[in-house]
């Protein structure tokens, strides 16, 4: 039976849900108000069964879910989208502007995503444009007595929003933190990511801050923080530490493997990676590298292993 939790009024945790694929466990979100109801953050194909399971065992007729959104397309986000809209005829997808083009033709989404997860990674099929809506940032979602805003938060990726529940405090950041490990309050930061962008990053983070929730659910591994003030400040400050210790390695010309082995280190040190996981674990920082990169081309790319998915 699938695991499914009410992690404040109105807002129940699906999982966390295993995806078959290479791709790690996530939690999508169903949240309900007095009229209608939404679905956070998809996920995988691998995964539908198991939250349409999920949604029975809430009680939620499926004619009532309104909206589907997704933060961002990343497939581990989104795959199961095609699907899902099979499912709940009367549900529209709502994506970031940026997004909806790949959505209608991903082609350049699917190779992409083979880019950074290799053999076994989830691809998805068209979504038809007249089942999704753009976002833009500054939209507010009515449920019937919830609101939710959405906001934009691009630098992970160039196509994230984030949401904020105004009945709950609750913030639905996407990757917008990075990815929160069970029983933690600091999140690992995605370096991962081909078009990440650190000056956009922050500068989300701190739109995000603004808003002064009480707490962030995150969708990868169902990660909680209930200090979400701390937890951003230290997705900024670990953004930093990462990108100077990229450059670094540029600078000295050192490998994709080597850097990211001292990525690792500085994971483990604040405690967001397990120790024992260090000496067997890289993260490929090919997001970072890539935007430092651009920011100075005299950086050189550092070489990796072309057998080797950038996941690491």
């Amino acid at each position: 039976m699938t695991q499914v939790t009410e992690v404040a009024k109105g807002i129940f945790k699906i999982g966390p849900l295993k995806t078959g694929t290479r791709t790690p466990e996530t939690s999508p979100y169903l949240i309900v108000g007095k009229e209608r109801a939404l679905i956070w953050e998809p996920g995988e194909h691998g995964q539908m069964a198991a939250l349409l399971e999920g949604i029975r065992q809430i009680r939620v007729d499926l004619d009532r879910i309104a909206y589907i959104i997704t933060s961002h397309i990343h497939l581990h986000h989104c795959q199961g989208v095609p699907e899902l809209l099979q499912k709940i005829p009367k549900a529209t997808l709502m994506v970031h502007n940026r997004a909806i083009p790949y959505l209608i033709d991903p082609t350049q989404l699917n190779q992409s995503t083979f880019q950074v997860w290799g053999d076994g990674c989830p691809t998805i099929h068209p979504v038809p444009e007249k089942r999704m809506k753009a976002l833009y940032g500054g939209e507010v979602i009515d449920l019937g007595k919830r609101e939710l805003d959405i906001i934009d938060a691009t630098g992970h990726a160039p196509h994230q929003v984030a949401m904020f529940d105004r009945n709950t405090k609750a913030l639905f950041p996407g990757d917008a933190v990075g990815v929160i490990p069970l029983n933690n309050e600091r999140a690992s930061p995605d370096i991962r990511a081909p078009l990440f962008d650190v000056e956009k990053a922050v500068d989300s983070l701190h739109r995000l801050m603004a808003l002064k929730p009480k707490v962030l659910f995150v969708f990868g591994y169902g990660g909680v923080s209930h200090s979400p003030q701390k937890t951003m400040k230290w997705a900024e400050e670990d953004w930093r530490t990462v990108e100077r210790i990229c450059r670094e390695g540029m600078k000295q010309k050192k490998n994709s493997l080597e850097i990211g082995r001292q990525v690792v280190q500085y994971y483990t040190k604040v405690g967001v990676m397990e120790e024992e996981k260090e000496l067997r674990t890289t993260v490929a920082p090919f997001g970072m590298t890539n935007y430092l990169h651009k920011q100075d081309p005299s950086l050189e790319m550092p070489q990796r292993d072309e057998s080797q998915p950038l996941h690491g």
